[in-house]
């Protein structure tokens, strides 16, 4: 388990024994960085993490509060979409985010994850690796913010300093995962753009 994480389950059990109690703020990142002895960015991935579950809320301008009454929901994550073309590698990443809470689909081929993603299916973020057998998954970035802008992107490539990787980079931000990689770096990635993708809807 990594550091985020650790710091996580140990404050959502703060929160469940009632040591952090609905409405009340938490302490500020810096001194739960002190207290955890952590980078303060590892806080922050934490809170995101709680966030994302709605144990805790962020406030502008105020701080992170626990959720009150009715609000708090724990939902577990979201839809993901895992497009690879590499059987075992796409089993393995599957069985870790569905441990991990999500609920994943697979797409092996470029033209599978376009048929996903035209039956608008609520996917909440995809995974989608760029050597595909049948087309370059470019094409599915370029259909994925013409046609939905808002769903969490994450590629996955070995070949992440090609010249058209750089150039739909300049175009659009996008979250690049290198490979290969363990489930716990997605995990990660995946933590911080759903929770980007909150703080837009929100916005």
């Amino acid at each position: 388990m990594l550091k985020y994480q650790s710091i996580a389950v140990d404050l959502r059990d703060r929160i469940a024994r009632g040591t952090l109690k609905p409405g009340q703020q938490l302490p500020a990142s810096a001194s739960l960085a002190k207290q955890y002895g952590v980078a303060l960015m590892t806080v922050r991935q934490a809170l995101a993490l709680l966030e994302q579950e709605g144990a805790v809320e962020a406030r502008h301008g105020a701080g992170t509060f626990v959720v009150d009454g009715p609000r708090r929901s724990y939902k577990r994550f979201g839809k993901i979409l895992v497009v690879e073309d590499d059987d075992a590698l796409c089993e393995i990443v599957a069985a870790a985010l569905r441990e991990y809470g999500h609920k994943v689909e697979l797409a092996f081929t470029g033209r599978d994850a376009l048929a996903k993603l035209r039956t608008r299916d609520p996917y909440d973020a995809i995974v989608l690796d760029l050597r595909l057998p049948d087309m370059n998954g470019l094409e599915i970035v370029e259909y994925i913010k013409l046609n939905r802008p808002t769903l969490a992107l994450i590629v996955a490539s070995g070949y992440l300093e090609q010249e058209d990787v750089l150039r739909t980079a300049e175009r659009w931000p996008l979250m690049m995962l290198r490979k290969p990689y363990a489930p716990t770096e997605l995990l990660e990635r995946l933590t911080l753009v759903l929770a980007q993708r909150r703080d837009l809807a929100r916005a």
